[in-house]
């Protein structure tokens, strides 16, 4: 069967930007080539496992699949794509067919296949999710992927998830990959003002890179993600901490600041502190 997504910016899209550093001006000086570059492929390896989560929770929601709440999502898939459902099995599979451009310019092909123990929102459901020839944006994803509801906070009115990914893959064009392991939490809170749902993320991940030197990155200070942002295209962090050491020596923090909705932050690398702004 086919199912037509909404195709208005979506919040979760804020995960697979935790670490990016791509186009930011000013950092040769404190970064070389190589450190820059390793730093920009762990981001687009990240991004490409993170946009999986948003897939899932629309696919489960697409088909009713989820309980109803005030924490609605939305995707931008293309209107080719195939959604197939088999609640006799408890899956779904996401067909991209050979590949197919979204309105926001992701472009996908492959499949994505995901199993589901319950309701995305009943408390310890488990979503897990495999690939079948699946890529992003050019990047080939292997692994699997696990979504986990830990419940709902009633008082501090948020879900939380927790989120793993084991034995991940990313291999390039050129035939070079880049494998990953990783866990997360993250909150989703509901909406209470104009600025939306917002999404406060912790946890890191670590791995190799296509070069093989390892890397390990650690959410010192939780990152927010706030909805009135990222429908503007601004997937930067509001604020938080990470930390990324390379190849267990060459350590860099990026600190998002404070809150405010903008495209800055700041790296620290052997105590020099540089201004970085992302286009």
């Amino acid at each position: 069967m086919k199912v037509n997504h909404p195709q208005n910016p979506t919040f979760l899209f804020a995960f697979g930007f935790l670490f990016f550093l791509v186009s930011c001006e000013r950092t040769e000086e404190l970064l070389p080539s190589q450190d820059s570059a390793v730093l920009q492929e762990e981001a687009q390896v990240t991004a490409s496992f993170e946009d999986v989560d948003f897939l899932a929770f629309s696919a489960m929601q697409s088909n009713g699949l989820s309980s109803r709440t005030n924490l609605d999502v939305g995707t931008d898939l293309c209107e080719n794509t195939k959604v197939d459902f088999f609640p006799n099995n408890k899956s779904i599979v996401i067909d991209f067919g050979e590949g197919c451009l979204s309105p926001k310019g992701i472009m996908r092909k492959g499949k994505v296949m995901l199993f589901y123990s319950g309701f995305t929102f009943d408390s310890n459901a488990e979503i897990t999710i495999s690939f079948d020839g699946y890529e992003v944006n050019g990047l080939k994803i292997e692994g699997r992927r696990k979504l986990i509801h830990k419940g709902f906070n009633a008082e501090g009115k948020y879900f939380l998830f927790e989120t793993v990914i084991a034995a991940g893959k990313a291999t390039w064009p050129d035939g070079t990959f880049a494998t990953i392991e990783g866990e997360y939490e993250k909150k989703f809170f509901l909406p209470t003002d104009s600025n939306g749902i917002k999404l406060k993320v912790t946890g890191g991940s670590g791995g190799k890179t296509r070069t093989g030197v390892s890397y390990m990155s650690l959410i010192e200070q939780e990152l927010l993600f706030i909805q009135s942002c990222t429908d503007k295209g601004n997937w930067i962090p509001s604020s938080g901490k990470v930390e990324i050491t390379l190849d267990t020596s060459q350590k860099f923090l990026i600190d998002y600041g404070d809150g405010a909705c903008d495209k800055t932050a700041s790296v620290t690398h052997n105590d020099k502190t540089i201004p970085i702004k992302f286009d």
